[in-house]
């Protein structure tokens, strides 16, 4: 008479479907896991040059209203459209960031962003027809790189202990 070892095939293969399903659930977890902290690494990053750009936006607003309400005293005090652009310059000069041109009448300077970014502006003084007319119009506003892309070419070889 056989007898049938069923034992086994009751108790072992549940026992191995539940083992692996535990561990494939972990693996994907860890997984999802690992995921889940490289994109909020991402995010932050993201956030901070966010951050970064708008406040050096709001900075060189700033300065740009402060040119306005000079240049818009200027016109008041100045007789001729020379003497207007001859204050405009001396107005660029008096501060440090602001740079004139005078064959073209433009104003620029740079705010900076970060260490290896920077807000470039540069405006163009008018000499107002009436007493609403701007006296000044962006020809740039632009995000420029100040430091050069270094590739990291090393390797790092296991040279044992």
């Amino acid at each position: 008479m056989k007898q049938k070892h069923s034992f086994f095939a009751t108790a072992g293969i549940p026992s191995l479907f539940l083992i692996f399903s535990v561990l494939v659930l972990a693996v994907l977890s860890l997984l999802t896991l690992g995921n889940s902290r490289s994109s909020l690494n991402t995010a932050r990053r993201s956030l901070d040059q966010t951050e970064a750009y708008y406040t050096a936006c709001r900075e060189a607003t700033e300065t740009i209203t402060t040119l306005k309400n000079l240049l818009a005293q200027n016109v008041r005090n100045t007789s001729d459209e020379d003497a207007y652009f001859s204050e405009a310059g001396q107005l660029a000069e008096k501060q440090d960031e602001l740079t004139w041109d005078s064959d073209q009448h433009t104003i620029s300077f740079s705010q900076k962003i970060s260490d290896t970014q920077q807000l470039s502006v540069i405006l163009k003084v008018l000499y107002p027809d009436s007493q609403n007319s701007p006296v000044l119009e962006p020809l740039q506003w632009s995000t420029e790189l100040t430091d050069t892309w270094k590739p990291d070419n090393s390797q790092n070889v296991f040279k044992g202990e």
